[in-house]
């Protein structure tokens, strides 16, 4: 995903830079065309006055000076314009560069997060992993101690208690055979054992 922002940032400075260089292009053939016209309007001036220079001297020595100085004012322009050109290109090189850097410190940047955003997981997954892994180990250790707890209270609890009934019952009976001499019908007797069993 760094390696797709990178190459997009990049690509959006190739195209400022080559914008800059259509400008710059453009620029260049419109002084162009303009010193062309010029050099034609002045040829063309110079073509017409040719038969009025022989006439007019003191003219001709003025409208060549003017020449003269139209075309340094041109000339000027052009040094100029040309200076311009330049300034516009270290400038748009310089963008271009701020923008390269600037992009490659937002990809570190954005890396460093995701290793740390990834390290943090890493962590976390680990410690939660340990804390399910000593849960396990907690409700296995309580679950024995309750079997454990379960068999001990059946063991002195239970078993005593079953005992002292069994031990009830003998007296009970042997109570009943002493005191109460007369015997029970065989039928009605068995019928007794039958529902105690």
């Amino acid at each position: 995903m760094e390696q797709t922002t990178f190459n997009l940032v990049v690509a959006i400075a190739a195209v400022i830079v080559a914008l800059s260089f259509i400008v710059q292009a453009c620029m260049f053939a419109f002084t162009y065309r303009a010193l062309q016209k010029l050099s034609s309007t002045v040829a063309s001036i110079q073509a017409k006055a040719e038969p009025v220079i022989d006439k007019m001297g003191p003219v001709i020595d003025q409208i060549q000076g003017t020449i003269v100085t139209v075309k340094g004012a041109v000339d000027k322009v052009s040094v100029q314009a040309m200076e311009a050109f330049e300034k516009v290109t270290l400038e748009t090189r310089a963008v271009a560069a701020a923008i390269s850097v600037t992009s490659q410190q937002i990809s570190g940047l954005a890396l460093h997060q995701a290793t740390e955003i990834s390290e943090t997981m890493d962590q976390a997954t680990s410690a939660l992993a340990r804390q399910v892994a000593e849960l396990d180990q907690l409700v296995t250790r309580t679950q024995r101690r309750i079997e454990g707890t379960t068999i001990e209270v059946q063991e002195t609890v239970l078993e005593p208690i079953r005992e002292v009934s069994a031990l009830l019952n003998g007296l009970k009976r042997m109570l009943e055979v002493l005191f109460h001499r007369s015997r029970k019908p065989i039928d009605q007797a068995y019928q007794d054992e039958e529902l105690f069993i």
